[in-house]
C-alpha cells in the first residue's frame, strides 16, 4: 500500500493505492469557502489551514480502513512545483512518516501527477500521447513519450489558463474559482457576441498567452460598465437569481465569448501540436479540463482528426492525491531508482518538467541549424 500526501496549493489532499494500481481512498478537504471572499488563493492561509487539517485527514484515512503506517510501503509526497509553505507542510508531514515506518519516501513532482491523472480512469490509454496540462498555476503542452520521459512542446508566456478564467470571473463580480462559472455561463448563452483577439495568432509557436486576452476583456467590462472591483462577489446561483435585464445580458455575453476564445485558443494549440507530433492520442488534464464546453470541442476535434481524446473524471481533474500516488507507483515498480529515505528533501517552486527546453517545430529547428 502506498500513502500519498498533496498539499502544492490550498487543498490538503490523501490517497491510499495498493500495489496493482487501486485507488482505496482519495480523501481531499477543501479550503474554497476561507478563500474565496478574497477571489482567490491566500498562501498563508491555505499554509496554516494545512497544518490543522493534514494529521486529521490522515488520520481519519487510515483509520477508515482499519490501516495503520505498519502497513504501508511508501509514502509518495508532492515536492514541487507549489506554494512554498503548503508544500513544506505536506513534506514534513511525509518525511515524518516514511522516518516512523522505516519505508521509502517518493518525491512526486506535481505535474507529472497531472500529466498521468487520465491514467486512474482510462486503463486502456498508453504511451505515447499529447497531454495539455491546463490549472490555475499551469499551462504546459506535453509529448509524454514514456514513463519519466517528456518532451516539452509549448507553455504560457504569462498566465495561466485556469488563472486567466478566475481573474476573468472576479472582473465580472463572480466568486472564487471562477471557472466553472464561466463554463456554466457558456452553456447558458448560446450566441456570444464578442471577438476577442487570439494570442499570438501568425506565431509559429506552441506557447499560450492569455495575460493581453484578460486585459481585452477587462477593457471590454468597463466599456459596458460591467466591471467589478471591490465589492462583493457572488455565486452561479446567486447571479442566475438575479432578474434579467440589460447589465445581466452584458454580462453573460462577455463570459460566454471569453469562453468561446478561450476554447478556440485550445483548440487551435492541440490542432497544431498533432499535425506535428503525429500522434494518435491527445489528453487534457488539470482543473481547466473539467470545463465541459472545452472537453466537448476536443471530443469533436479528436473525432475529425481520428485521434483517441481522453481527460480523467472530475474528481481527478483538480488537485488529488490519486494522482501522486499512481505516479510514485510506477516509478516503486519499476525498481530502477533509490528511494532511500532523505530526510534532505525540501520543496520548490518550479517543476523539472516545466523547467524542460522547450522542444521546436521540425521546420523550425532546420531553420535554426542553416
Amino acid at each position: 500500500m502506498i500513502l500519498a500526501i498533496e498539499t502544492s496549493c490550498d487543498d490538503s489532499a490523501v490517497a491510499l493505492m495498493d500495489l496493482e494500481g487501486n485507488v482505496i481512498a482519495n480523501e481531499i478537504s477543501s479550503q474554497i469557502s476561507l478563500h474565496e471572499r478574497f477571489g482567490g488563493i491566500v498562501p498563508e492561509i491555505a499554509s496554516r489551514q494545512h497544518l490543522m487539517t493534514l494529521p486529521l485527514l490522515l488520520r481519519q484515512t487510515l483509520e477508515k480502513h482499519n490501516l495503520t503506517i505498519n502497513d504501508l510501503a511508501a509514502i509518495a509526497v508532492t515536492a514541487h512545483p507549489g506554494l512554498i509553505g503548503s508544500l513544506l507542510v505536506g513534506i514534513t508531514y511525509a518525511k515524518s512518516l516514511s522516518w516512523l515506518a522505516g519505508i521509502p519516501l517518493i518525491p512526486v513532482d506535481h505535474l507529472e501527477g497531472h500529466l498521468l491523472a487520465p491514467f486512474l480512469d482510462h486503463k486502456e490509454l498508453s504511451f505515447p500521447y499529447l497531454g495539455l496540462i491546463a490549472s490555475g498555476g499551469h499551462t504546459h503542452l506535453i509529448r509524454a513519450n514514456a514513463l519519466g520521459d517528456y518532451e516539452l512542446l509549448g507553455k504560457t508566456i504569462d498566465d495561466a489558463a485556469g488563472e486567466a478564467y478566475d481573474k476573468v470571473a472576479k472582473m465580472l463580480g463572480f466568486q472564487y474559482p471562477g471557472g466553472p462559472i464561466i463554463d456554466q455561463i457558456g452553456k447558458d448563452f448560446k450566441n456570444p457576441s464578442i471577438e476577442f483577439p487570439i494570442p499570438l495568432i501568425g506565431k509559429k509557436t506552441l506557447n499560450f498567452s492569455f495575460s493581453g486576452l484578460k486585459t481585452a476583456v477587462r477593457n471590454q467590462a468597463l466599456a459596458q460598465g460591467v466591471y467589478v472591483e471591490k465589492q462583493k462577489l457572488i455565486s452561479y446561483e446567486e447571479f442566475k437569481a438575479q432578474p434579467e435585464d440589460e447589465r445581466k445580458l452584458k454580462v453573460m455575453n462577455i463570459a460566454a465569448s471569453f469562453q468561446k476564445i478561450m476554447e478556440k485558443i485550445i483548440l487551435r494549440r492541440f490542432k497544431e501540436a498533432l499535425r506535428q507530433t503525429g500522434l494518435q492520442q491527445m489528453v487534457i488534464t488539470g482543473g481547466v479540463a473539467s470545463n465541459q464546453g472545452l472537453r466537448t470541442q476536443l471530443h469533436q476535434l479528436a473525432k475529425k482528426h481520428r485521434v483517441r481524446f481522453y481527460h480523467p473524471e472530475s474528481k481527478n481533474c483538480t488537485d488529488n492525491a490519486a494522482m501522486i500516488a499512481y505516479v510514485a507507483l510506477q516509478y516503486f515498480k519499476q525498481g530502477d531508482r533509490d528511494f532511500t529515505n532523505d530526510l534532505r528533501l525540501n520543496a520548490s517552486p518550479k517543476s523539472p518538467i516545466g523547467q524542460l527546453k522547450l522542444v521546436l517545430p521540425a521546420e523550425e529547428s532546420k531553420k535554426k541549424n542553416l
